[in-house]
């Protein structure tokens, strides 16, 4: 048997009391907690906390909002809609979770890869 190998997962934090104007790129996790206007694209879990504001657009495989966001959401995996979240504006996604409290008004569109035999 080989040695034992940890990986350190990398976490992108964007502090409550910090504001961004324009495009995020990462290839880890992101959580953000202040606001941000712009796209975010990360081939990791984006969490959008809860005094977060973020308007944009948004590609990644799963997204958490526990805040505020405006604009679109294309993933691959799952975005969950947190009870005290609010979101406006367009999510396509393979699978979509709203908890009871959360306030959605847009569209969604549920698109999963069709796998041949």
């Amino acid at each position: 048997m080989g040695k034992e190998v940890q990986q350190q997962i990398a976490l992108n934090l964007l502090s409550e009391g910090t504001r961004i104007t324009g495009d995020l790129h990462a290839s880890n996790d992101i959580r953000i907690d202040g606001e941000l206007k712009g796209k975010i694209f990360t081939k990791g879990r984006l969490v959008i906390g809860q005094m977060a504001k973020v308007e944009g657009e948004v590609n990644s495989p799963n997204v958490d909002i526990l805040g505020t966001m405006e604009g679109n959401i294309v993933s691959t995996g799952t975005v969950s809609l947190r009870a005290k979240s609010v979101f406006t504006g367009t999510i396509k996604a393979a699978y979509i979770a709203i908890e009871s409290g959360a306030v959605f008004n847009g569209e969604c569109h549920i698109q999963r890869e069709v796998q041949q035999k």
